[in-house]
């Protein structure tokens, strides 16, 4: 089941590339609390430094979430070494394993995670957080609805047409006529 590897590292790779260009353009370009609207009364640049985790919890616990951190890129880079049986599963946890070392790489190198895409209705946050969350959410939704067929395996539509061609059936398969 080594499949779809290619798909998690260059997503974890794009994924890392964008959040910490990004952070480094706000770095460089927007002073420590202060804040510009992108579009007015809906989204703003924030430049803001986050010692905790999502949503300002755990603020000061840096050793703490370097540790539960490097747990969770252990895990998704031993999953990504066992391949993915969907191309789908590959691009969720490349989202969350780059998004995991966006943050890691912060916290490492400035003791905080640089936050910036403030909402104003909810935590400012980063591409990374938007990595780690859709990518979960991707996770948990298709494990809910997901009844489309793994790598190596028939559809269930290809199997009922070959059943009903061998059954002499054609016309459910739309060969014949009605």
């Amino acid at each position: 089941m080594r499949r779809y590897r290619h798909w998690f590292v260059l997503t974890a790779l794009a994924t890392f590339l964008l959040d910490q260009g990004s952070k480094a353009v706000v770095r460089a370009m927007l002073p420590p609390s202060s804040s510009v609207p992108l579009i007015s009364n809906l989204v703003y640049l924030t430049h803001t430094q986050n010692t905790g985790a999502a949503f300002g919890l755990f603020s000061g616990a840096a050793p703490f979430l370097v540790v539960i951190a490097l747990l969770v890129v252990a895990l998704l880079l031993w999953l990504g070494k066992q391949g993915f049986d969907r191309r789908r599963m590959a691009v969720a946890m490349g989202m969350m394993l780059g998004g995991a070392l966006g943050n890691l790489s912060d916290r490492l190198r400035f003791g905080a995670v640089t936050d910036f895409i403030d909402l104003r209705v909810w935590p400012i946050f980063n591409f990374a957080d938007m990595a780690l969350t859709f990518g979960a959410f991707l996770l948990l939704w298709w494990s809910i609805v997901d009844t489309s067929p793994k790598s190596g395996e028939t559809p269930p539509w290809v199997e009922r047409a070959e059943q009903n061609a061998l059954a002499g059936g054609e016309r459910e398969c739309g060969a014949g006529k009605p």
